[in-house]
C-alpha cells in the first residue's frame, strides 16, 4: 500500500539532560496533538533501545486517549490478565507502570518485559484500546498487528558494535506495518529528525541527507547470508544416527548453497570436456609414443627442454597418452604431429625468452636490434583467424603490467591496417594442388568478399571446430591459472600473409600500433628501410631541426593518420603528394611490399592474402647485430636455437625434404587445423586436469570446524576413536540428551559435582549453563584466554580470606558455592585450552558463563515471590523469566538423560530442583491460549 512520509524538523535544544527531556517532553505533546487532529491514530512509534520507550512514554504523563468505557474495558481486561501473579507480584513497579500507561491509552512493548504484560499490551493493541504503542524493532518482526501510521524515532540504531543507519529490509519490515487491510486507503511513515545522529544528517539544513535516506528507504534488500554452525551437539547425535553424516549436513546447508552449485558446474564442464577429448583423440598403449623426437635436431631440443620443464602444459603434449585425430582422417600425419606441434610451441616459447633476454640482459644494446626502419613479421588475430602481417618498427618504450608491476617491453609500428569486415576462417579455403598448397581469398574494391569455387564446407581455413560454450569453458579456467597459452602456436609458412594489392592501397592503409612482442612477434627481419635525405619541414614548410629518424616517422605517420580521419568528413583536402611526409611513408610502404612479395599492379581484385613467398626477408643475426662487449653462453645457445627453428617454420614444407616427419605432414589434407585440433586437445586435457584438481581440493568451508570440534570429542572420550565408524562413548549417549553446553555439563554431571548439594543450589549452579549470551556482549577481557583462569585465582583468593578485592562476576555468589563454581571453571578452562589448540573459531563461546543470575535463581528455588527475587536488581524481568523457563528445559534434559542411563539418585534430585524452579509466574500459560481471555476480548 502506498507510503506518505512526513518529516518533522525537531532540533534537540543543547543545556544539559533536564532541558532536553524538557525539549523531548514538548515535541511530543505538540506530535501527539497532530496525530489526533490529522485521524492517524493508532500509531506503533519505534525507537531502538528500551530506556528511551520507557522515557517517551513518561513524557506523555498528561496525555490521555480513551474515554470512560474504553478505560473500563482496559482496567477490567488488565485485572483478568494478571490474575495468574501473586498479589505481591501484581504491585511491582513494571506492572503499575503498564497499567497506568494502557489506561491513558498508550504502552510500550520490548523484550525485558514479564510475558504476561507484553501479552496484555499486544492484545489491547488489537482490540484498538491502546492509541499509541513505543516498541523496539521485535514488534514488527513475527506479530501481524498494524497501525494506521508507523513512526521511527530514529533511523539510526546500535548493533552490538557500531551506530549504523537501518537497512533496507529492517526499514520496509518495520514500515509495513503502516496501514490495516480493510481499515485503511493508505499507510503513513513518519520520520522524527530529532533524535537522529549528527553523521545522518547535513550541517546545513539538519535534516538528514539525501544518500542516508534513498539508502534506507530504496536500498536493496539485505543479503541472505548463513548462520549454520557447527555444534557437538549437531556433531554427537548424528554419530548417533547412521542416516546421514555431520558432511551430508554442511553440503545441503545454505552456507554450501553456492559451493555445491559450483561443485555441480565444474562436474558438468568436466564431462563436457571428456566427451569432447573422447570424440577427437584415441587412446595409445604405454609402450608405443605417439612422439617422434628423432626427426631433427630442433625437435631433439623441445624434448629436452620439455622434460626439464616444470610447465604442466609442455608435459601435457611431451607425454601426451592419446593419438589426436586428422580432422579429415589423414592417417600418417597424426604420427608426427605432434613433434611438429612441439616445433611450432618451442618457437613461441624462445621469442618470448628472446623478447626478455634482450630487455633485461641487453637494455643498452637494444637500439641495434629494435632500430628505427627496421621491418619486422607480426600476428596479427581477427576474429577467429590469424594473419601475418609486416611492420616497421618506429621506437621502442616500456610500460608497467598492472597485475604484478613489472616492465614489459613494447614496439611503436607502421603496418597496414586491417580491413573491418575480414570475413572469420569459414571464408577462406585450402587449395591442394600436386605439391604445392596456396590459400587464396580476395576482397573487391567495394570492400565485398569473393573467394575460388572450392568445396569450403570441407576445406575451411583455421578453426572448424570452435565452440563457443566449450571456448569459454577453457578461457574460463586459463584465465584463473593465468596462462598465455590460448592462440594455437601457428607456424609462419601457414599463416596467411595480408597485402594489398597495389602501392595506393597499401599506403591508404598505413597506420600506428603499439605492440606486445611476446605475443606478435614473428621474426625479426635483416632488412632496415633507408630513407632520402630530404629536408625536415614543418607543415608551413619552415625548416625542423633536431629530427631523428624516429621522431620523423611518428610524425609522418600522425600527420598521415590526421589527413585520412579528415578525408571521411571532407573531400577538399589536399592530395597527400603535396605533403612533406609522403617520401617517407612512401619509402616505409614499399620496404612493407618487397618484404612479402612484389607489387601486384595487373591484379583485378584490390586486396589479395597468400602465403609466405620465397623473398622474405632473412632472420637478423642478433649475436652480430647486437654488438654487445659480451654474451653469455647460454644466450648465445638461446639466439641460434631462435634462428634455427625460425628458419625451419618459414619456409614452407617440400616435397624434396625426405624425413618421415616432412612426408608425413605433406600427407595432411589441411595442417592447420590438424594444429589447431593437437592445441585444442592440449587446452583441453590442462583444463580438465585444472578442474579435477580444483574438484580435489575441494572441502566444505566448516571442515575445518567439524574435523577440530571431531578431535575434541575424541580426546574428551565423547567418541571412541579406536573404531572405524567413530562410535560414540556412554559420555557421547548422555550428551546428546543435552542441548546446551553439553560437553562440560556432562563430564560434571558424570563426575558427580552437584551429589552432595541441595536442590535450591542445583538449580543455582545449573543456571549458568541455561542462560544464552550473545557474541556482541563479551568484552575483551571476557575473550581472553586467561580469563577463566583469573576466576579461578579470584576464588582461591576469596576463600583463603576475609578481605578480599575480587572479581565482579563473583561478587553475588553464595559463598559456600564457591567450591563448585572453581570446578565448573576448571573443566571450561581445559575445554578451552583443547579448542584453542584445535583452532576452532570462538574457543571461548562453549566456555563462558552468565554468573549475574546465580543468586537470582538461588532466591527464586527457595520460594521467595517474583517481587522479592527481582528487588534490588538491574536486570530486565523479562529476562529472569525467560531464564527460568531455558533452566527449566535444561533440567527437564537432565531428567530424561538420568531416566535412560539408569541415574536414579541425580534424576531426583533434578525433579526436585524442577519443581522449586517451574512456579508461579515462570508456569503461567500463554494469554493467547486462556479461554477467559479469548472471550473477554472478542467481547
Amino acid at each position: 500500500m502506498p507510503l506518505e512520509n512526513y518529516c518533522i524538523v525537531l532540533f534537540p535544544v543543547l543545556g544539559g539532560r533536564r532541558l532536553f527531556l524538557m525539549t523531548v517532553k514538548n515535541t511530543w505533546l505538540g506530535f501527539v496533538h497532530l496525530l489526533k487532529e490529522r485521524d492517524l491514530l493508532p500509531v506503533i512509534a519505534f525507537s531502538f533501545s528500551r530506556s528511551s520507550l520507557e522515557t517517551l512514554a513518561k513524557s506523555l504523563s498528561s496525555v490521555d486517549l480513551t474515554s470512560t468505557n474504553e478505560k473500563q474495558l482496559i482496567n477490567k481486561f488488565f485485572s483478568l490478565t494478571t490474575s495468574c501473579l501473586r498479589k505481591c507480584d501484581r504491585k511491582l513497579a513494571s506492572v503499575r507502570f503498564i497499567r497506568d500507561l494502557t489506561k491513558r491509552g498508550l504502552a510500550v512493548h520490548h523484550a525485558g518485559m514479564l510475558p504476561v504484560l507484553k501479552e496484555t499490551v499486544e492484545l489491547l493493541f488489537r482490540m484498538g484500546l491502546v492509541k499509541i504503542l513505543f516498541a523496539t524493532e521485535t514488534f514488527s518482526t513475527g506479530v501481524n498487528m498494524p497501525a494506521r501510521c508507523v513512526v521511527f524515532t530514529s533511523i539510526d540504531k546500535f548493533d552490538g558494535q557500531m551506530i549504523r543507519p537501518l537497512s533496507s529490509s529492517e526499514y520496509t519490515q518495520m514500515a509495513g506495518r503502516a496501514g490495516r487491510r480493510g481499515l485503511d486507503a493508505k499507510g503513513y511513515v513518519i520520520i522524527l529528525v530529532s533524535s537522529i545522529g549528527r553523521s545522518l544528517k547535513s550541517s546545513v539544513t539538519g535534516l538528514p541527507t539525501e544518500n542516508v535516506l534513498r539508502s534506507v528507504i530504496l536500498g536493496t534488500q539485505t543479503r541472505l547470508v548463513s548462520q549454520f554452525k557447527v555444534t557437538y551437539s549437531m556433531i554427537l547425535n548424528l554419530h548417533r544416527s547412521s542416516s546421514l553424516t555431520p558432511r551430508d549436513v554442511m553440503k545441503r546447508s545454505f552456507m554450501e548453497a553456492a559451493s555445491h552449485r559450483w561443485e555441480t558446474e565444474q562436474r558438468q564442464r568436466l564431462s563436457f570436456l571428456n566427451k569432447k577429448l573422447d570424440e577427437t583423440t584415441t587412446p595409445i598403449s604405454s609402450n608405443k609414443s605417439s612422439n617422434d623426437f628423432n626427426q631433427t635436431s630442433a625437435i631433439n631440443s623441445v624434448s629436452a627442454f620439455a622434460e626439464n620443464s616444470d610447465d604442466l602444459f609442455e608435459s601435457l603434449f611431451v607425454y601426451l597418452d592419446v593419438r589426436v585425430n586428422c580432422p579429415y582422417n589423414g592417417i600418417e600425419c597424426c604420427d608426427s604431429i605432434s613433434a611438429y606441434y612441439q616445433l611450432c610451441y618451442r618457437y613461441r616459447q624462445l621469442t618470448q625468452s628472446l623478447i626478455c633476454t634482450l630487455s633485461t640482459k641487453y637494455e643498452r644494446y637494444l637500439q641495434n636490434i629494435f632500430c628505427p626502419g627496421r621491418v619486422i613479421l607480426l600476428q596479427v588475430t581477427m576474429k577467429q583467424s590469424v594473419w601475418l602481417v609486416p611492420g616497421v618498427i618506429i621506437n621502442y618504450y616500456w610500460k608497467t603490467k598492472k597485475k604484478d608491476g613489472k616492465d614489459q617491453l613494447l614496439f611503436h609500428a607502421i603496418l597496414w591496417k586491417l580491413p573491418t569486415n575480414l570475413l572469420d576462417s569459414s571464408t577462406f579455403v585450402n587449395k591442394k594442388q600436386e605439391e604445392e598448397s596456396e590459400t587464396l581469398a580476395i576482397v573487391g574494391s567495394n570492400n565485398k568478399i569473393s573467394t575460388a569455387p572450392v568445396d569450403e564446407d570441407k576445406h575451411s581455413w583455421f578453426n572448424c571446430e570452435y565452440d563457443e560454450i566449450e571456448e569459454k569453458i577453457l578461457r574460463n579456467i586459463e584465465d584463473s591459472c593465468d596462462t598465455q597459452w590460448t592462440e594455437t602456436p601457428v607456424p609462419p609458412h601457414l599463416v596467411p600473409v595480408f597485402m594489398p594489392s597495389s602501392l595506393e592501397d597499401g599506403y591508404a592503409r598505413l597506420t600506428l600500433q603499439s605492440i606486445l612482442p611476446d605475443d606478435s612477434l614473428f621474426r625479426i627481419c635483416d632488412r632496415i628501410v633507408t630513407f632520402e635525405n630530404k629536408s625536415n619541414l614543418n607543415d608551413d614548410g619552415s625548416l625542423k631541426s633536431n629530427m631523428n629518424i624516429s621522431d620523423r616517422l611518428f610524425h609522418s605517420i600522425k600527420q598521415h593518420q590526421t589527413v585520412v580521419t579528415l578525408r571521411k568528413t571532407s573531400s577538399n583536402l589536399l592530395d597527400d603528394n603535396n605533403e612533406h611526409y609522403f617520401s617517407i611513408l612512401n619509402d616505409v610502404n614499399l620496404a612493407l611490399f618487397n618484404s612479402v612479395n612484389p607489387p601486384q599492379h595487373n591484379s583485378s581484385f584490390h586486396v589479395i592474402y597468400k602465403t609466405l613467398s620465397d623473398n622474405v626477408p632473412k632472420q637478423v643475426d642478433i649475436i652480430k647485430e647486437l654488438k654487445a662487449d659480451k654474451i653469455d653462453e647460454e644466450d648465445v645457445r638461446l639466439f641460434d636455437e631462435y634462428s634455427t627453428i625460425s628458419d625451419q617454420l618459414t619456409n614452407p614444407l617440400s616435397i624434396s625434404d625426405t624425413t618421415t616427419l616432412t612426408s608425413n605432414l605433406l600427407k595432411c589434407p589441411n595442417l592447420l587445423q590438424h594444429l589447431n585440433r593437437f592445441h585444442q586437445t592440449i587446452r583441453r586435457k590442462l583444463t580438465i586436469k585444472r578442474i579435477e584438481s580444483n574438484l580435489a581440493d575441494y572441502q566444505l568451508q566448516l571442515s575445518k570446524e567439524y574435523t577440530g570440534r571431531l578431535n575434541v570429542l575424541k580426546e574428551l572420550g565423547f567418541i571412541d576413536s579406536a573404531t572405524q565408524s567413530y562410535c560414540l562413548s556412554f559420555k557421547g549417549f548422555f550428551a546428546c540428551e543435552l542441548t546446551k553446553k553439553e560437553v562440560v555439563l556432562t563430564q560434571l554431571l558424570l563426575d558427580g559435582f552437584i551429589d552432595n548439594l541441595l536442590a535450591p543450589e542445583i538449580a543455582a549452579v545449573l543456571s549458568v549453563f541455561a542462560n544464552e549470551i550473545r557474541t556482541y556482549d563479551f568484552s575483551a577481557e571476557k575473550k581472553s584466554s586467561i580469563y577463566l583462569k583469573e576466576l579461578v585465582n579470584s576464588i582461591d583468593c576469596i576463600n583463603s580470606t576475609t578481605n578480599y578485592v575480587c572479581n565482579n562476576d563473583l561478587d553475588l555468589i553464595p559463598r559456600h558455592l564457591l567450591p563448585v563454581f572453581k570446578r565448573i571453571l576448571i573443566c571450561a578452562y581445559k575445554l578451552e585450552t583443547l579448542q584453542r589448540f584445535h583452532n576452532l573459531s570462538d574457543p571461548y563461546l562453549e566456555c563462558r558463563f552468565d554468573l549475574r543470575l546465580v543468586p537470582l535463581v538461588y532466591k527464586w528455588a527457595k520460594g521467595y515471590s517474583f517481587s522479592a527475587t527481582i528487588a534490588k536488581c538491574d536486570l530486565p524481568e523479562g529476562l529472569l523469566v525467560k531464564s527460568l523457563l531455558q533452566l527449566d528445559e535444561l533440567i527437564r534434559h537432565i531428567i530424561g538423560a538420568c531416566r535412560q542411563f539408569g541415574k536414579h539418585v541425580l534424576g531426583l534430585k533434578m525433579c526436585e530442583a524442577k519443581n522449586l524452579i517451574y512456579r508461579d509466574i515462570v508456569c503461567s500459560p500463554s494469554l493467547y491460549v486462556l479461554k477467559g481471555i479469548k472471550s473477554a476480548k472478542d467481547d
